[in-house]
């Protein structure tokens, strides 16, 4: 009696790292693509009034969801197109999608971080500033912590919901575009 549980060797690996790493890749730089065209949409439609400001706001926050869902749908369908040779079920695409997803985040915080420290430090040091980072010391070793205003908290409130719901769009377009593509099967004419 033969036992049934016994998985055939091609499906047992049905996950593959290369096409994640790639589509973090392509994540990477259709991101800061993406971000750098929706930067310069939002200065080039700068006006002065309250209402225009309002107005550039909401616009770029459309823009850079709309640019978010676009690189992260484009980079899951990549990493599902390209894992679908690994997977002869095609059952795994939005696992990819999400992986490759996940993977983008860590190594654009990886990259960005000190990035973000050293242009900080030197910004500061040609200009003579001080770093905020010291002022804010200062103030929490007096105790001397300011209270916020509640308009300050409600819009620190609402800002936190947006990067939430951008982060989550980001993953689910990611893992939708993996199943995407995943499931995409290239018709080839038959002679």
């Amino acid at each position: 009696m033969m036992n049934n549980e016994v998985l055939h060797p091609s499906e047992c690996k049905c996950l593959s790292w290369k096409p994640i790493i790639a589509g973090a890749f392509v994540a990477i730089g259709l991101s800061f693509l993406l971000n750098l065209f929706g930067i310069a949409i939002e200065l080039t439609a700068f006006t002065t009034n309250n209402r225009g400001v309002e107005n550039l706001v909401f616009g770029g926050l459309m823009a850079t969801a709309l640019g978010v869902v676009a690189s992260m749908f484009a980079t899951g369908w990549l990493t599902g197109y390209l894992g679908q040779r690994h997977c002869s079920k095609g059952h795994l695409g939005a696992l990819y999608g999400f992986l490759a997803w996940c993977l983008a985040l860590v190594l654009m915080i990886f990259l960005t971080d000190p990035a973000q420290h050293y242009l900080s430090f030197y910004g500061h040091y040609l200009s003579g500033t001080t770093d905020v980072m010291q002022v804010n010391r200062a103030v929490a070793a007096n105790n001397a912590m300011p209270t916020m205003l509640h308009d300050e908290v409600k819009s620190l409130v609402i800002s936190k919901y947006i990067i939430f719901s951008l982060f989550f769009l980001s993953a689910f377009a990611c893992s939708l575009g993996g199943h995407c593509g995943m499931r995409y099967v290239c018709k080839r004419p038959q002679f």
